[in-house]
């Protein structure tokens, strides 16, 4: 017999400052006061002796969006039939929508077996009924959902009006200062640092590029901002500890064009689309600037004249297929971008970090393109051949998740238990003879439920995978004619191209689903 699993899932919400960087500790007391909670769990309940145990955990992951890293990996091993029971401390660890908690508690865990626990708020799905824990759950995760929400608008409402008043607000201070102890509000320079920041503008103002002034700094072998937090043990996310970054463009560019290197506060550059939304950038004559409130480590004029050093240009396509780039580098994880001419996919990281493993990498841009776009349109291609042959299987297919048997039969089962009790009634059976009748119907009644309930949710799935075909047949018949790969097409089909040379690639799909549709039915 299979080894039963438990699984246990850890999250929390905002990452710690607590990590000892003179040990080697490397996790938050509060997931680790999670992980002693839920373990202490388990060794109090000698049902679970001889299971399985895995950990799945997120730390530093709202509650409010269910695209967590750690849950995607649980939900996938759910799904996979791997995963006998979840364990958590309460609702608000497993998430914070309750409509979407509901989902997952009502719907599918019990359709795949699974068993759920939140220790905190005593729930058991095993042990409550369906009913009363239904709502009790809801109520419970409505609170959760409410507490959100509320805690949300006052932070929202806290920011705003810290910014108007060009108090600083965020956990880290940038690179080159520090928060002053007497006021975290207030940033104060940190000279070891600033003398860097200085350097940079200086190397750009005399004419240098961003990609020229970062192999400079990597070749006199300056920490990086990540690099000189670690040093100095402040400000450095525990998930980064065993990293040794290196300086690259993006960082370089990114103090380069930051005002607050001349002694301005500018806050709010980005929102939130609602509790529930997206974090985007915010337009920047909705910035809030507020001038000398704090000391600065380079001129305002100095500032100035390094903006102008930035060609301006525009691009005619819309700015998300301007900015999308599914080309990686399978050895840094960093994005690879085009020359000049155009003929080469370089790595942004190795390009100016001579101690990568990918320094100076560069790969054919055409030949690179050209195979994604001939494995697609292979994928394409098999696509139509395969939509041809599925007309007539569907409909044998739909034919066989027909309920009405299961439910006519359920319905004949309840007129016997009622005749059942008239029997009783009256006397003709006596109460033992009852009861087993009665448990029989209601195991029968039970089976057909079940029965009614798998072919429901596969006729649901096989109506969202239509749906999902459908929608991936539109895209075959506009793009199966292409003969380059553009970024409209890029953006539309490919997640990411890990390239480990210039002739191996990995290519993952964004229609991964409907690839893997095509192969499990041919």
């Amino acid at each position: 017999m299979k080894q039963k699993t438990v699984a246990l899932y850890i999250r929390l919400s905002k990452e710690d400052d607590d990590v000892s960087f003179a040990s080697e500790k490397e996790e938050s007391n509060s997931i680790t006061n999670q992980r002693m909670f839920l373990y202490e769990y388990l060794d109090s309940h000698p049902e679970f002796r001889g299971y399985r145990v895995i950990e799945k955990c997120d730390d530093g992951f709202s509650g409010k969006r269910f695209d967590r890293p750690g849950f995607t990996e649980l939900m996938d091993l759910v799904r996979q039939g791997e995963v006998n029971c979840i364990i958590v401390k309460d609702f608000s660890r497993f998430g914070r929508d309750y409509i979407e908690i509901g989902d997952y508690l009502e719907q599918l865990f019990p359709f795949l077996g699974i068993r759920f626990i939140a220790v905190n708020d005593k729930y058991d799905s095993q042990e409550d009924g369906r009913q009363t824990a239904g709502l009790e759950v809801a109520f419970k995760n409505f609170i959760y959902d409410f507490y959100s929400r509320d805690t949300s608008k006052k932070i929202r409402n806290v920011r705003n009006k810290m910014a108007s008043e060009g108090k600083f607000a965020s956990a880290n201070a940038p690179y080159g200062y520090m928060k002053s102890p007497e006021d975290k509000h207030l940033l104060i320079v940190d000279e070891e640092a600033a003398k860097v920041v200085r350097e940079i503008y200086r190397l750009k103002l005399s004419g240098l590029s961003v990609r020229q002034v970062t192999i400079r700094l990597n070749e006199r072998k300056i920490p990086s901002p990540a690099q000189y937090a670690l040093d100095h043990r402040r400000g450095m996310d525990w998930r980064q500890v065993e990293h040794k970054p290196a300086w690259d463009a993006t960082t370089v560019a990114r103090i380069l064009r930051d005002e607050r290197y001349a002694g301005n506060m500018v806050s709010l550059k980005r929102t939130l689309n609602g509790i529930y939304g997206k974090d985007t950038p915010v337009e920047k004559r909705e910035w809030m600037r507020v001038e000398n409130t704090h000391e600065a480590i380079i001129s305002y004029e100095d500032f100035l004249k390094t903006q102008e050093t930035f060609p301006s240009y525009h691009k005619s396509q819309p700015k998300n297929i301007q900015r999308y780039n599914a080309f990686r580098c399978a050895h840094c994880g960093g994005s690879l971008s085009y020359s000049r001419d155009r003929k080469k996919l370089m790595c942004r990281y190795g390009d100016t970090n001579p101690e990568a493993d990918c320094y100076r990498a560069a790969y054919p841009a055409k030949e690179l393109c050209d195979a994604v776009l001939e494995s697609l349109k292979w994928h394409l291609n098999l696509f139509v051949k395969w939509e041809e042959l599925q007309s007539q299987w569907e409909k044998q297919t739909w034919k066989n998740l027909d309920p009405s048997p299961y439910e006519k039969e359920l319905n004949q089962i309840e007129t016997r238990k009622t005749q059942l009790y008239e029997k009783y009634r009256d006397g003709r059976i006596n109460r033992e003879e009852y009861i087993q009748q009665k448990n029989s119907l209601n195991q029968q009644a039970e089976g057909n439920r079940r029965k009614i309930d798998s072919i429901r949710m596969k006729m649901e799935t096989r109506r969202n995978g239509s749906n999902r075909v459908r929608e991936f047949s539109e895209l075959v018949s506009k793009y199966r004619d292409a003969d380059e790969l553009t970024k409209e097409l890029e953006m539309t089909f490919v997640e990411q191209v890990l390239v480990y040379d210039a002739e191996h690639i990995k290519i993952t799909w964004k229609f991964e689903d409907v690839f893997r549709l095509i192969e499990e039915t041919e």
